[in-house]
């Protein structure tokens, strides 16, 4: 190290300027609200008080500061967020920092900044503030790319410069409107993972892999699209869109080249394009009762395979699912079983019938040997007519008439399908995908009077879905999320 050079030394803690005394003081105290806090969360834990579920923590990030309108980052804050040291030169008022092989070289009152062996020409001059340089967040995009360097970028929603993940980035979608098609366009760094997890007109559901550092187009209809927001998700990001009642397909295209993904809406639709998922009356849907039918049981095992016998997950995830359910929720939650024993289709649905159910849900877990899936699936009754026409023995005013009692839940595919919808989409916001949604009448619902789905909660033979539903961690993040996607059904969202 040259001479004029001196590493920054850590700024140091207020409590350490305090003293002794006042140190000791702020220590009690903190032990004292501490321990108010947790008799208070164990208090309302204990009177049922609706736990919040718990959002996914974002990126390293730091605030944004202005100096005459210029948006800039502090000198320390670059730095922690680069795992860059910092020296500072005083005799030219120079401030260096060292990110492995690479320099950035900051100097106060000039807009010349240099980067490795480059130099850049910023729109303003870096500035000094409270003894701290400040830099100008145009600085983000000549610093170096390579993978021994955290990348940044500036977010204009929460106006912070954060450390973009591994999933990398999502820009400002572009909304561009021809005759009779929408097209939504994305801007990200890996088109290959986008997915769409709900097909709802009104809550068109995408999942983007990156972290969302752009700025959501206007309000107001522009062609098909109505309007659009994000949603909290563990992985990537997510955006719903409202569509307009006339939107009759959709389809989502990646293009890796382009690093993009395009959502085209259109109003002809055809084979080339994807069907929105029918839809109910609007309004919320009243949940009084939820039946929880706990695959398998007694000398039925199901998948059992290293240790994990679907059976005893099933019933263990259906008691803590009943413990959410009936906390965030406040409806009445009946077992179909609540013990290790064999039930009959029949004995099911009489279980879930007489207690005049609002929903049910059969839990399983899926085994698919040989095979490199993972995820859920869930299964419902067909949702269009045409699927439905054999189980209803026929299409006109008296199909229902002529309904045979063990297809029952037919009458209901429409709301099932709403329900699959939305229970999948939270697995997928929740990081508990893949899921596959498929319209059949499963063997749980035969008879059954409601709408109701079997759910296949994860694939055991898949190593790192059997390890997480192993641990009753991994239980009560699974039971969270189904109830946050039951949530979603009853606001008919």
């Amino acid at each position: 190290m040259k001479q004029h050079e001196r590493p920054c030394r850590h700024s140091r803690p207020a409590s350490a300027a305090c003293g002794p005394r006042a140190d000791g003081t702020i220590r009690a105290l903190a032990a004292i609200v501490a321990f108010v806090a947790l008799a208070v969360c164990g208090a309302s834990s204990i009177a049922g008080v609706p736990r919040v579920p718990e959002r996914p923590q974002g990126p390293d990030s730091a605030p944004v500061q202005r100096i005459d309108g210029e948006r800039v980052i502090g000198a320390n804050d670059l730095a922690r967020l680069l795992d860059a040291t910092k020296f500072w030169r005083n005799d030219v008022r120079k401030l260096e920092l060292r990110v492995r092989a690479h320099r950035v070289l900051l100097t106060a009152d000039n807009p010349y900044v240099i980067v490795d062996e480059s130099t850049v020409l910023l729109t303003s001059p870096v500035r000094s503030r409270g003894g701290e340089l400040q830099a100008p967040i145009a600085l983000l995009d000549s610093l170096p790319r390579d993978s021994s360097v955290n990348r940044l970028v500036f977010d204009p929603r929460a106006d912070r410069v954060v450390v973009v993940p591994a999933g990398g980035v999502v820009g400002s979608p572009r909304v561009v409107v021809a005759e009779g098609v929408t097209r939504i366009v994305f801007p990200v760094d890996h088109p290959e993972d986008a997915v769409v997890v709900s097909r709802s007109r009104a809550h068109l559901r995408v999942r983007l892999p990156g972290y969302f550092a752009g700025v959501l187009p206007d309000s107001g209809r522009q062609g098909l699209m109505r309007s659009m927001r994000t949603l909290p998700a563990v992985s990537g990001c997510a955006l719903e869109m409202s569509l307009a009642s006339d939107a009759l397909g959709f389809r989502l295209l990646r293009e890796s080249e382009g690093r993009r993904v395009t959502l085209e809406i259109c109003r002809a639709g055809g084979p080339a394009w994807e069907t929105f998922a029918p839809e109910g009356p609007p309004g919320p849907r009243a949940l009084r009762v939820v039946v929880l039918d706990p695959g398998h049981g007694g000398d039925d095992p199901g998948v059992n395979l290293a240790g994990a016998v679907e059976k005893d997950l099933a019933l263990d995830l259906a008691r803590r699912l009943r413990g959410e359910i009936e906390s965030r929720i406040h409806a009445r939650v009946v077992l179909t079983r609540d013990e290790d024993r064999r039930l009959d289709a029949q004995q099911r649905a009489e279980a879930a019938n007489r207690a005049h159910a609002d929903l049910v849900i059969s839990l399983h877990f899926d085994g698919l040997p040989g095979s490199r899936s993972s995820g859920a699936s869930a299964y419902c009754p067909p949702a269009d007519v045409s699927a439905t026409a054999g189980l209803l023995g026929g299409v006109g005013p008296n199909a229902i008439a002529v309904l045979p009692w063990r297809d029952v839940a037919a009458r209901h595919a429409v709301e099932s399908r709403a329900l699959a919808e939305a229970v999948l989409g939270s697995l997928e916001l929740r990081g508990l995908g893949p899921t596959r949604l498929r319209e059949r009448l499963p063997c749980p619902l035969l008879g059954v009077h409601a709408p109701g789905l079997l759910l296949e909660c994860a694939t055991l033979t898949s190593p790192e879905d059997r390890a997480r539903v192993s641990t009753p961690e991994g239980l009560d993040a699974l039971a969270r999320a189904i109830t946050d996607g039951i949530e979603a059904y009853r606001r008919n969202e």
